[in-house]
C-alpha cells in the first residue's frame, strides 16, 4: 500500500496552479491516480517512487493581437450616413461617369457633409482606408471537451479591456487533453470598428 510523503503546489507566471504528489511503496509496483496530469515511477533499492502531477488552478491566458486591413474608404463608419440610392449612384459613377442610368447627376451636385467628404477624398486619390482588426486567443483548463460546433458562431471573449465598438466570431478552437483536464485555445475575430457581424450568418 504505498504512502503518500510529500505534496509540492507551484505556479506559474499564468496563474497556472500545478499539485506534485510524491507516494512510495515497499511492496513493489502500484498504479497511479487515473486522474493525473503526468506521472513519473522510479525504484531504487525496492522501493518505488511515484510522483504525480495534477492541474489544480488555472484562469483564462488572454493573448491580444490588433492589426490593419485596407478597406474601402466608403466602408468607414463615417459615411454611414450616405443613403443606399446615393451609394448606388455613386458605385456607378465611379464604375463609368457617362452611364446613362445616371442622367445629368454627378458627385459635385450633392451637398452632404459626409457624401462631400467621400468625393473631396476619391478627388484627392484616396480610396481606402487601414481598418483595424482585433484578434484575441484565450486559453483555459476545462473539465470536460469543447464544443466544436461553437466555431463560426457570435461569441463573447470574456476579455476585460477596452475593443471599442465591436463583436466577435469565434473563427478557431484547438485542445489538448492532458489527464482528466483539457487543455483549450479559442480565437476569436473582432469585426469591422463601427459593424457588427451580422446575426443572420454567425447564429
Amino acid at each position: 500500500m504505498p504512502t503518500e510523503t510529500q505534496i509540492e503546489v507551484s505556479r506559474d507566471p499564468t496563474g497556472l496552479v500545478t499539485r506534485t504528489v510524491t507516494k512510495q511503496s515497499l511492496a513493489g509496483w502500484f498504479d497511479p491516480d487515473d486522474n493525473c496530469r503526468s506521472y513519473r515511477v522510479t525504484q531504487v533499492d525496492g522501493v518505488v517512487t511515484v510522483a504525480e502531477e495534477f492541474f489544480d488552478v488555472m484562469p483564462p491566458v488572454y493573448n491580444l493581437d490588433v492589426s490593419t486591413t485596407q478597406e474601402p474608404v466608403e466602408s468607414h463608419p463615417y459615411f454611414s450616413p450616405i443613403s443606399l440610392s446615393l451609394r448606388e449612384k455613386w458605385a456607378t459613377w465611379k464604375q463609368n461617369p457617362t452611364n446613362p442610368v445616371l442622367g445629368s447627376w454627378t458627385p459635385s451636385q450633392e451637398t452632404g457633409e459626409e457624401f462631400s467628404t467621400l468625393y473631396l477624398l476619391w478627388q484627392k486619390g484616396i480610396t481606402n482606408y487601414f481598418a483595424p482588426r482585433i484578434v484575441i486567443k484565450c486559453t483555459t483548463l476545462e473539465d470536460t471537451e469543447p464544443n466544436a460546433a461553437d466555431v463560426g458562431i457570435i461569441s463573447s471573449t470574456g476579455y476585460g479591456g477596452n475593443v471599442g465598438p465591436v463583436n466577435f466570431i469565434l473563427t478557431g478552437l484547438s485542445a489538448q487533453q492532458e489527464g482528466t483536464k483539457w487543455r483549450t485555445t479559442r480565437e476569436y475575430l473582432g469585426s469591422a470598428r463601427g459593424s457588427n457581424w451580422e446575426n443572420v450568418l454567425y447564429t
